[in-house]
């Protein structure tokens, strides 16, 4: 299989599906941590960096389900 084939849509939608849900639980763990820092340290980056994570694994969570969606 080549890299072409496997980014066509209806391809390997699994894999793809697990790549994104990976992503999910890394940001879910990164964003747990910077909400409980922030909460201990109140320093402006770490409330960006909970911010940004939390949008993150909204995101993750849509490009999951919709691989998934095509199996």
């Amino acid at each position: 299989m080549t890299v072409h084939t496997f980014c066509q849509s209806g391809q390997q939608e699994i894999v793809k599906g697990g790549v994104h849900g990976a992503a999910c639980m890394i940001a879910a763990i990164m964003a747990a941590y910077n909400i409980a820092a922030w909460c201990f340290r109140r320093e402006q980056h770490l409330s960006t960096n909970a911010l940004v994570y939390t949008l993150a694994v909204g995101w993750e969570a849509k490009q999951t389900l919709r691989h998934l969606r095509k199996c």
